[in-house]
């Protein structure tokens, strides 16, 4: 016989069903699992042993505050549109979502932080014509008045060289 994982309202009579036996949590757990084998753990069986204790004997799921809200990615594209700087904290409040969901869904939509700023993850076209547009008129402005040289800095480095010169005394 296949042994299946029975659904979890029936655990949950069994495990009722050892703690009115007398049971402590550990063995209810063995029992259970001798079974139904990995249909629970000793943890959960202890929580649950704690609110039969205190005469909760309601097995229904609980409400959880802890659950996320949806998250429309449309509404966190415009709002970083408006505004690529944010961090992902500053998106958090605004938005009232808890920066792992910020996080989730900034990847979803493709956006990545560069220098500070969330950018597209890849260039579209329009990007891409846009900096070669950029690029050449640079190039043009250069070949006029040469301004490069006092922007752009080949690999440099400065280094101290100071080698104290020791007296006789």
């Amino acid at each position: 016989m296949a042994s299946q994982i029975p659904e979890e309202v029936h655990i949950r009579h069994c495990m009722l069903f050892e703690f009115r036996k007398g049971s402590n949590a550990t063995v209810a757990t063995k029992n259970i699992c001798d079974v139904y084998p990995n249909a629970l753990d000793v943890h959960k069986c202890q929580r649950w042993f704690s609110k039969f204790k205190s005469a909760d004997f309601d097995l229904s799921d609980s409400c959880r505050s802890g659950t996320t809200r949806a998250l429309d990615n449309d509404v966190l594209r415009a709002e970083v549109e408006a505004n690529p700087c944010q961090t992902i904290e500053e998106l958090s409040n605004s938005l009232n979502q808890p920066w792992s969901t910020i996080q989730e869904h900034l990847q979803q939509i493709g956006k990545v932080s560069r220098a500070g700023v969330w950018v597209p993850h890849n260039l579209s076209e329009e990007n891409k014509t846009n900096r070669s547009t950029t690029c050449n008129l640079l190039l043009q402005r250069h070949n006029t008045e040469a301004f490069f040289d006092r922007l752009i800095t080949g690999d440099e480095k400065w280094i101290l060289y100071d080698i104290p010169k020791r007296k006789r005394q």
